[in-house]
């Protein structure tokens, strides 16, 4: 862990509710993930035909097989920074719990607020062909604050990626493309000039000068959003029959972000779904 108190932007922690829901269809279930207080995951399994088939399982060993997996309620969110997230061991890791990254009342034991969520499943080829799949992080639903306060603008997600349950902690970070390009501030990128490069993605967390001010590495840049309404795609080929692949899954706000208000976004809601499609390969 770095001693973030010695970078110069004040991190300021956010105590924001929202209200989770459930959304069902005729025969997938949508548990939908409600980011900040009430949570509920949205994996869901599309099928191409019969001889293709997928379950996800909370447990490595597929004790129990499942067609979604949800969270039901969680604590209120605050802020939170990449640097102070605990290391991949533990977080990538069917061992701890969703709760791991929460403050806890020491006289009730009870977590009050979540600085991150994070949750691992796992994807299981149990069908008869060798199938090929993509995973999709999307946004469900975005309602801002009353004062215009987008939960987005300083959200960050995280998704690990392993086959099977090894050591191994791939993983990528995504966020929303930043308000200005980073060759030019005074530019915005909303200005598309096919001869000027525009740098859209936001840092992880602090940037490149705070990192040398501290004297820490650089945690890099993450991946911009594909799109208003989806974060995240990838896609798994050849996934041959019993291989096993597994996910965990970060959120939190990161305080270092330039759109970070310092206060609650008071009435803002944002709902999070994982959609995973399969086929024959």
């Amino acid at each position: 862990m770095y001693e973030i108190r010695y970078v110069n932007k004040r991190i300021r922690r956010i105590a924001a509710a929202i209200v989770g829901g459930v959304s069902a269809t005729v025969v997938s279930v949508f548990s939908i993930v409600a980011f900040l207080g009430r949570f509920v995951g949205t994996f869901t399994v599309s099928l191409d035909n019969a001889n293709v088939a997928l379950t996800l399982s909370e447990q490595s060993s597929f004790a129990r097989r499942e067609t979604f997996l949800h969270v039901d309620t969680l604590p209120v969110f605050g802020e939170t920074t990449y640097l102070d997230l605990d290391d991949d061991e533990v977080i990538d890791n069917e061992e701890t719990p969703y709760l791991y990254g929460g403050e806890v009342d020491p006289e009730t034991g009870e977590v009050t607020r979540l600085n991150y969520f994070k949750y691992t499943f796992f994807v299981k080829n149990v069908g008869n062909v060798s199938a090929r799949y993509q995973l999709r992080i999307n946004i469900i639903d975005n309602q801002l604050s009353e004062g215009g306060d987008d939960i987005s603008d300083t959200m960050r997600v995280m998704l690990y990626s392993n086959l099977g349950n090894g050591s191994a902690h791939n993983k990528t970070v995504y966020a929303k493309r930043a308000e200005r390009n980073r060759q030019n501030p005074n530019r915005s990128n909303s200005i598309e000039d096919p001869d000027y490069e525009i740098e859209r993605r936001e840092p992880i967390s602090i940037t490149e000068d705070e990192a040398k001010a501290i004297g820490v590495p650089f945690p890099g840049y993450a991946e911009m959003f594909v799109s208003d309404t989806v974060i995240a795609m990838t896609s798994v080929d050849n996934f041959v029959v019993n291989e096993v692949m597994r996910y965990t899954l970060v959120m939190w706000l990161e305080g270092y972000d330039g759109n970070s208000i310092g206060h609650a976004p008071e009435s803002a809601k944002i709902k999070i779904g994982v959609e995973i499609n399969a086929y024959e390969n």
